[in-house]
C-alpha cells in the first residue's frame, strides 16, 4: 500500500536512550528491528525488515521531507531469501516508540558495529505540521543536529557504509575560528567543533593550535625572554600533544603515530632539565622561610649554583631549538594539521569524533578511580606519579573537547580534577627536588657541615610536606571517586 511519509529526523547524542526516557518518565514501548536494502532504481530503497516475528519489505521513493513509501508484509522464507542476497550491510537496533504533543516519535539506538547512533524520528499527516514542528525542550539538550535532509544518514547509506557519518565543517574554517585567538603563548585549546565533527577535522584542529602555542614561546625565549613560563607553556603545549596521540590513537596511522610520539617524547627530555632548574629557583625563597636564618649562607650558595647551572642549560636549550630535529618536528606537524590530507590517519578519524573521546574519557576515568583506590599514605612515589599522569590526560581531553560537554557538569569536573593535579603536582616537585638535593650533597663547592645541615634540614621538611600532600590527597580523593554522575552528565548531557 502507498502512502507518503513525512519525516523529520534528529541525531542524539551517543548515550543510553532508555535511561533517557525513564529519567524523563516518558512512557515507552520498545522492540528490536533487524534490516538491510537491496539494490534498486536511482531515487529509489528497496528494505527488508524484521521487529519480532513480523517481516516487511519497503520501497521508498525520493528523498528530504516528503518521500513515497509502499509497504507490504511478506514471509520469513522471503527475508531469509533476500537476506542472503544482500551485499551490503545489516542493521541491528532498538526502537523506542512513544507518544508526545500528539505526535508519535520513534526514537532508533542503533547497535553495534554502528553502537552510538541514536535517530530520533518524528511522523507527521502533513506538510505543514512538520514544517511547524519544533522538537520538544527535553531533546534540545542532547540534539546533535537535524538530518532530515541529510541523505548520508538514510538507513540505506548508513547500510552501505556500516559506519557512522560525520557532521563536518571545513577543515580552513576549523582553523581560521583557531586563530582568531591571535595570541598564542598560553597552551590552551579552544575549538568550537560539534560533537559529531570528524575525528580528522576535530585532531587537526587540536594539533594546530598547539603548534602554534609552540611557535609563539620559541619566538619569544630566542629573543631573549627569561620568564620560565615560556618554557612551561611550550613543554605544555607538546606533552599535550603526546596525550593526545595516547589517548586517541586508533585515529592514526600506526606507523605515523610511532614516529611523531617517539620524536615528540625525545624533544620534551631535552627540555626537561631547563625546567627543573627554573622550579627549582623559583622555589629558594620557601626554601628560606623553612630554614633558620643561619643556614641562609647555604641557600645562596645553592641559588647562586642553580643559576649558573641555569645559564649554561639556556645556552644549550637556545641551540636545540634552533637545532634541526627540533624544527623539522614541528614543522612536519604543522603542515599535517594545516593539510586536508588522510595521510596520517586511520579510517576510524572519519567517524564522529564524539564516539572515541567518550570511550577515552570513560576509560580513563575508570583507570583513575582503580588505581587512586589502590594509593595510601605508605605508597611508594612513583604510584603517585602515575595517578598523576592519569589525570593530567582527563583534564587535557576534557579542554581538548569541552564545547561538546554539558557546560556546568563540565566547570564542577574541572575544579575537582584541577584540585587532585595540584596536590600531585606539589607532591611530585617535593620528591624530584628531595632527590636532586641528595645529588647535591656531592658537589665539591657546595660541601661543607653549614650546606650539608641546611639540605638534611630541608629534606626532613620536604618529607613532612610529602607526607601531608598525601593525606590531602586522601581527602580529595574520597570526594572524586563520588563523581560517577557528575562524569556521565558531563559526558552525556544528561
Amino acid at each position: 500500500m502507498k502512502h507518503l511519509e513525512i519525516e523529520r529526523r534528529f541525531v542524539l547524542y551517543p548515550c543510553s536512550m532508555k535511561r533517557f526516557l525513564k529519567r524523563d518518565s516518558i512512557h515507552f514501548r520498545s522492540y528490536s528491528i533487524v534490516q538491510f536494502y537491496l539494490v534498486a532504481r536511482e531515487g529509489e530503497a528497496v528494505r527488508y525488515r524484521r521487529c519480532g516475528r513480523v517481516y516487511t519489505r519497503t520501497v521508498k521513493r525520493g528523498s528530504g521531507l516528503v518521500r513515497e513509501e509502499s509497504e507490504e508484509p511478506i514471509t520469513k522464507e522471503i527475508f531469509d531469501e533476500a537476506f542472503h542476497r544482500n551485499s551490503g550491510g545489516v542493521i541491528r537496533k532498538r526502537r523506542y516508540v512513544f507518544s508526545m504533543e500528539g505526535l508519535t516519535f520513534e526514537l532508533d539506538s542503533f547497535k553495534k558495529p554502528l553502537k552510538g547512533l541514536n535517530i530520533l524520528e518524528v511522523e507527521f499527516a502533513r506538510k505543514s505540521d512538520a514544517e511547524r514542528f519544533k522538537l520538544p525542550e527535553i531533546f534540545r539538550s542532547i540534539l546533535v543536529s537535524e538530518v532530515t535532509g541529510d541523505t548520508s544518514f538514510t538507513n540505506g547509506a548508513i547500510s552501505r557504509r556500516m559506519k557512522i557519518p560525520p557532521i563536518e565543517s571545513p577543515l580552513s574554517e576549523l582553523l581560521k575560528e583557531v586563530d582568531k585567538r591571535g595570541e598564542f603563548l598560553k597552551a590552551s585549546v579552544s575549538v568550537g567543533f560539534g560533537p559529531y565533527e570528524s575525528g580528522a577535522h576535530a585532531l587537526k584542529a587540536i594539533i594546530y593550535s598547539l603548534v602554534k602555542t609552540v611557535h609563539s614561546n620559541r619566538a619569544a625565549i630566542l629573543e631573549g625572554s627569561q620568564d620560565p613560563e615560556r618554557l612551561h607553556q611550550l613543554r605544555v603545549a607538546m606533552r599535550k600533544m603526546r596525550a593526545l596521540f595516547s589517548q586517541l590513537d586508533g585515529l592514526f596511522d600506526p606507523l605515523w603515530l610511532q614516529r611523531h610520539k617517539e620524536r615528540v617524547a625525545s624533544l620534551m627530555r631535552v627540555t626537561g632539565e631547563m625546567r627543573d632548574m627554573d622550579v627549582y629557583i623559583e622555589e629558594i625563597e620557601g626554601f628560606r622561610e623553612m630554614l633558620p636564618k643561619r643556614l641562609h649562607d647555604a641557600l645562596d650558595r645553592l641559588e647562586r649554583h642553580l643559576i649558573s647551572r641555569q645559564k649554561s642549560e639556556r645556552k644549550r636549550l637556545h641551540d636545540f631549538l634552533l637545532g634541526e630535529a627540533f624544527c623539522r618536528e614541528i614543522e612536519e606537524l604543522g603542515k599535517f594539521a594545516e593539510t586536508p590530507s588522510e595521510e596520517g590517519l586511520s579510517p576510524e578519524a572519519a567517524t564522529p569524533v564524539i564516539l572515541p573521546v567518550k570511550k577515552a574519557l570513560r576509560l580513563r576515568y575508570a583507570k583513575i578511580l582503580k588505581k587512586g583506590s589502590r594509593i595510601d599514605e605508605e605508597s611508594p612515589a612513583h604510584r603517585y606519579h602515575e595517578i598523576r599522569i592519569d589525570i593530567k590526560k582527563l583534564r587535557y581531553m576534557m579542554e581538548f573537547f569541552s564545547p561538546i560537554f554539558d557546560e556546568e557538569a563540565y566547570r564542577q569536573m574541572m575544579q575537582r580534577v584541577k584540585s587532585i593535579q595540584t596536590i600531585l603536582g606539589k607532591h611530585q616537585d617535593l620528591d624530584v627536588q628531595s632527590e636532586h638535593l641528595k645529588s647535591l650533597e656531592r658537589q665539591p663547592d657546595l660541601y661543607d657541615e653549614a650546606a650539608l645541615e641546611a639540605f638534611r634540614a630541608l629534606l626532613g621538611r620536604m618529607s613532612a610536606m610529602k607526607r601531608e600532600k598525601r593525606l590531602e590527597f586522601r581527602r580529595e580523593f574520597a570526594d572524586f571517586s563520588k563523581t560517577g554522575a557528575l562524569f556521565g552528565k558531563m559526558v552525556c548531557k544528561f
